[in-house]
């Protein structure tokens, strides 16, 4: 895995995710934690990546690559743990990406990891399925926040591989029934994402929205385009899914039958929420509006584009 990683882009995320589910179901638990860890750590080119799972303090993997780690003290080590399980707490609580200067005392932080590890900054990411966060990736890079929106997508997509592997744990292998995939329906995967992503686009030029973002019945974020959110998008998707499950539901007791979107207003902004398919909800945030007939219409237009190419995304994805 770590043949390409040297040689890896930032933005080049979904090869990461290609080889790691690749390997996912034929190697053991224990050895496909480590590659994921050290694959990051390359990919990234940090001095050190750990994964936590669940609520545990401790680390399930680590990598070391230049033994930066290993070469502290007894007491310097200890600091270290504690910085690293405060960051990978911090994500779990709300599934919002952290870094050690939200944490108290963030700039000494800083400073001291600076000085151990010549890491320029930290990151928490958390680990989302189903809209929730079970676990964390914590990150010390060299470079100074070396990301793009296509590793956003592509650290949820290594969530669910490895929410996939945690649950499909037998004797030995991952999977007692392993499911067999392939790079090719990976990249199949990832060109139906990205099309879907230029639906998005052009949804956000036509409204003037401040963001779309296409989502699973259940809550699961798929796609997002559009400003940065005060929010948390994965606690967002899962509030608009449920919300459109209960508004329909109330409808159906007052003979609504056929209901396929909702609009919620509020004084600093809208959201227009339209059923894509039986599995998906677009979901479009706005401020005012000077003809809101004309948004639903675009919506809609979207919507039957996206139902088509979200058929094509469930195709080709493996989890």
């Amino acid at each position: 895995m770590s043949d390409w990683a040297d040689s890896a882009q930032p933005g080049d995320v979904y090869r990461l995710v290609f080889d790691l589910t690749a390997r996912a179901t034929d190697v053991p638990y224990e050895s496909f934690v480590t590659e994921l860890v050290e694959a990051m750590c390359a990919h990234y080119h940090a001095s050190a990546c750990r994964l936590h799972l669940g609520h545990s303090t401790k680390a399930v993997a680590t990598a070391d690559p230049g033994n930066a780690l290993g070469k502290l003290d007894r007491n310097e080590r200890a600091r270290f743990d504690t910085i690293d399980a405060m960051l990978a707490d911090a994500v779990r609580k709300d599934g919002v990406l952290r870094t050690a200067l939200d944490l108290d005392g963030g700039d000494e932080i800083c400073n001291y990891l600076r000085r151990v590890l010549g890491s320029e900054e930290s990151f928490a990411f958390p680990l989302i399925t189903r809209g929730q966060a079970f676990g964390a990736v914590t990150l010390y890079p060299t470079e100074a926040y070396p990301f793009t929106e296509a590793d956003v997508r592509g650290l949820q997509a290594i969530g669910n591989v490895l929410h996939a592997a945690r649950h499909q744990t037998g004797p030995g292998l991952i999977g007692s029934n392993p499911i067999h995939v392939t790079s090719e329906k990976l990249r199949a995967y990832q060109e139906h994402l990205e099309e879907i992503g230029r639906i998005l686009d052009e949804l956000i030029f036509l409204t003037a929205a401040r963001n779309v973002l296409l989502l699973d019945v259940n809550g699961d974020f798929i796609a997002k385009r559009g400003e940065e959110s005060d929010f948390s998008a994965s606690s967002f998707a899962t509030l608009v899914a449920s919300s459109f499950a209960a508004c329909r539901r109330l409808g159906g007791i007052y003979g609504a039958t056929d209901m396929r979107s909702t609009v919620h207003e509020g004084d600093e902004g809208n959201v227009f929420v339209m059923e894509v398919s039986d599995r998906a909800l677009l979901c479009v945030v706005y401020g005012d509006h000077e003809a809101p007939s004309l948004l639903a219409r675009w919506s809609a237009s979207a919507a039957n584009r996206l139902s088509d190419k979200y058929e094509s995304l469930l195709e080709a994805r493996l989890l």
